[in-house]
């Protein structure tokens, strides 16, 4: 499968456990298979930067897909991203609502080669603290999955997963504004959905609550 890393240096291979822990789904090397997103990203550094290009063989790796718009699949991506990658000041603020999601919904990375799911980088971060604040629903999350307007990334995690990967080129991207233009998009979009929010007949964080029980 051909993958892309937007990047603002060039290099050829991935370091293993090297990255940023308060990545979506922690340290790992984050791929999409959209050229053009890739190249988005690389495109917003001053002095521009590289779309990178790698095969992986994804036979026998150990996947765990978030990519599904059911509810389940939904809480368990949730409960990801807010364990790495919301900040000490929102982990205290929603701490009952986390450790909920934790007891319930965590998954564990560990286990796996390979995470499969949707970014939420920039803009895309206010639909998981709105639904955790209790301003967007299941159903509004569900339908910014299944409009694309979350993204999809490929996150390789373990030592196997590297192991798979080929180096297949580099081309080089120039600065564009086209960035910043794609973030106040995103952002336009999230408060059109916030504004057609059915606070009635939609499903909020309080009752999956009460659903699943304590």
């Amino acid at each position: 499968m051909k993958l892309y890393y937007g990047s603002k240096t060039y290099f050829n291979q991935p370091t293993f456990g090297i990255g940023n822990p308060s990545n979506d789904y922690g340290v790992g090397f984050y791929m999409t298979d959209s050229k053009a997103m890739a190249e988005l990203w690389a495109s917003q550094n001053p002095e521009g930067g590289y779309v990178l290009s790698f095969d992986i063989d994804l036979n026998h790796m150990r996947i765990l897909k978030l990519a599904d718009y059911d509810e389940l699949s939904v809480l368990k991506w949730i409960t990801l991203l807010a364990k790495h990658r919301f900040p000490y000041q929102s982990r205290l603020q929603y701490k009952d609502t986390l450790d909920w999601l934790v007891r319930h919904f965590d998954s564990p990375i560990n286990d796996y080669d390979i995470v499969i799911g949707y970014r939420a980088h920039d803009s895309y971060f206010n639909y998981s603290v709105g639904f955790l604040a209790g301003d967007i629903s299941l159903e509004t999350l569900q339908k910014a999955m299944r409009l694309g307007k979350l993204g999809l990334q490929y996150v390789l995690i373990s030592k196997a997963s590297f192991g798979q990967l080929t180096y297949l080129g580099a081309e080089e991207v120039a600065f564009k504004t086209d960035y910043a233009n794609f973030r106040a998009k995103t952002l336009n979009e999230y408060n059109e959905l916030l504004r057609m929010e059915d606070r009635f007949t939609n499903t909020f964080i309080g009752e999956l609550m009460k659903k699943y029980g304590k």
